[in-house]
């Protein structure tokens, strides 16, 4: 059972993890940073936008 256990984790490790910005749900970091920009007053120019607020490295 460990054998089991360390291979998964070392699978995980060497795994980079992508953020992927697709037609589901953000995530809740995506989510409060469109909040902390003001982005949900239908007055702001890129409000119902999620362009950008992405934290992981755009390639």
């Amino acid at each position: 059972m460990k054998l089991f256990s360390a291979l998964a984790a070392l699978s995980l490790m060497s795994t980079p993890a992508q953020a992927v910005m697709g037609p589901k749900a953000p995530s809740l970091l995506v989510e409060k940073l469109y909040y902390a920009e003001g982005r949900q007053h239908p007055d702001h120019p890129l409000h119902g936008s999620f362009s950008g607020l992405s934290c992981g490295s755009d390639s």
